[in-house]
């Protein structure tokens, strides 16, 4: 096991050097630094001129001896070729506990459109990875001088308990005070202070899962188009020293169809990250129970069939939240000009509604009454079906989201589209698919 430093012998790759050394000498590691040097291009027949590397390695060794004044054991490795390739190479082969990296001093705007070797190895390494921009702070904590503000995001439990648990190896280091930031789509506000106290009691649980029993505040706050920057402000506001993120490592177009929220913090944060992979460390042998399931009701044979299992994976009580939703006109038609289309299907929706609640008392009386299972009911309109459903579940703290399914193809599903394939892409919580009994 080891630490893992790379440097361009910058200011600031030298000053997150230190804190790796820091952090190597107070785990009892080694610590491997690694310098990546560009490869040539060769165009065409133009004569090639072999670039002499020994001023850099020189660099490097002398970067190395210094660190080795600290106590720390210092493996220093040269390598050519593109920088984010390299290090992910070197954490693959070695057994890494953490990457450390120094953060260009880029404008917000430049990392915005650019990136930085950094934050590419942060959301592509299979470990966590401590980027450090704000050396100061993380110094005087090691130091046993301050106290280290910390704070995590919950944006999912999946990728807020590895970033939890990640924390683990830092308590023993010295003075951590730890809150942890949700950001709600819906109004924290207009939560009931029950609802407001089950959704803090699931953040704290995730907690004491993760570190144990340790002091934790717990911050509920909203923002419907830009989580990021309300919990960039929450971040501002607490003079945090360290930000905790989980992060699902989307690339390509899932990037695009699911913008991420831990690639926008890490590009606007001005304090220092420490970005965990979601799956990191996933040994965890405890056992989640379900106690509140949200089931959603289209009306259909297989909405039955939804409601029998919603029932039966509450054996022993709990509470069931049933939810239909209507569609209702997309937000961009302008009333004003096609006024008769948008009234016309405003009327429609309010029809459905009322028509939906009825449907909803004519269920069965045997899937609705319980003794031990407290069930309430909910008609939503909304222009995606998925995404209030999801919505719906955050709001009610659903521990599953159970659907019925006409059993499509995978083909038909991918082409056609379907609620049950939104909710699976949008959910963070395990979603209960039941299908169309065989006859």
């Amino acid at each position: 096991m080891q630490i893992l430093c790379a440097t361009d012998f910058s200011p600031a790759a030298m000053s997150a050097a230190d804190i790796g050394s820091a952090l190597a000498i107070k785990w009892s590691l080694p610590l491997r630094l690694v310098h990546c040097a560009q490869d040539d291009i060769v165009m065409g027949d133009l004569p090639v001129v072999v670039r002499d590397d020994q001023p850099l390695r020189e660099k490097l060794d002398r970067e190395a001896q210094r660190l080795r004044g600290s106590g720390v054991q210092v493996h220093a490795e040269f390598r050519c070729g593109k920088a984010i390739h390299e290090i992910l190479s070197v954490a693959a082969a070695q057994s890494t506990r953490l990457i450390v990296l120094g953060s260009a001093d880029k404008s917000r705007t430049e990392r915005w459109l650019f990136g930085s070797v950094a934050e590419g190895i942060a959301e592509n390494a299979a470990v966590p990875t401590l980027i450090i921009r704000q050396p100061g702070a993380f110094n005087e904590w090691l130091c046993g001088s301050a106290v280290l503000r910390v704070l995590c995001g919950d944006d999912s439990p999946a990728s807020s308990a590895a970033a939890m648990a990640s924390l683990r190896p830092f308590l023993a280091l010295g003075n951590v005070e730890i809150e942890a930031v949700q950001v709600r789509p819906d109004s924290a506000s207009a939560l009931s202070d029950s609802q407001r106290r089950i959704h803090q009691e699931k953040i704290r649980e995730r907690v004491r899962s993760a570190l144990g029993e340790v002091p934790v505040k717990v911050n509920l706050c909203h923002s419907a188009d830009h989580p990021e920057m309300e919990f960039l402000h929450q971040v501002t506001a607490q003079s945090t020293g360290l930000i905790v993120l989980g992060t699902h490592q989307r690339h390509g177009m899932q990037r695009l169809l699911e913008p991420s929220f831990s690639r926008s913090v890490l590009t606007h944060a001005g304090t220092n990250v420490l970005c965990v992979p979601a799956e990191h460390g996933r040994t965890s042998t405890h056992i989640p129970g379900i106690h509140r399931l949200l089931v959603a009701l289209n009306f259909t044979p297989v909405c039955t069939e939804a409601l029998r299992y919603a029932h039966s994976l509450l054996p022993f009580g709990g509470s069931l939240h049933l939810v239909h939703v209507c569609q209702e006109p997309k937000r961009g038609i302008n009333p004003v000009i096609a006024s008769e289309v948008y009234f016309d299907h405003s009327f429609a929706t309010a029809a459905q509604k009322k028509a939906a609640l009825e449907k909803m008392r004519e269920l069965p009386e045997s899937l609705l009454s319980s003794p031990q299972v407290a069930v309430t009911t909910e008609v939503l309109t909304h222009e995606n079906p998925a995404a209030a459903l999801c919505e719906a579940a955050e709001r009610f703290s659903a521990d599953v989201i159970c659907m019925g399914s006409k059993g499509h193809s995978r083909t038909g599903a991918a082409l056609l589209g379907s609620t049950v394939q939104g909710v699976l892409a949008r959910a963070h919580i395990p979603v209960f698919v039941a299908t169309r009994p065989l006859l």
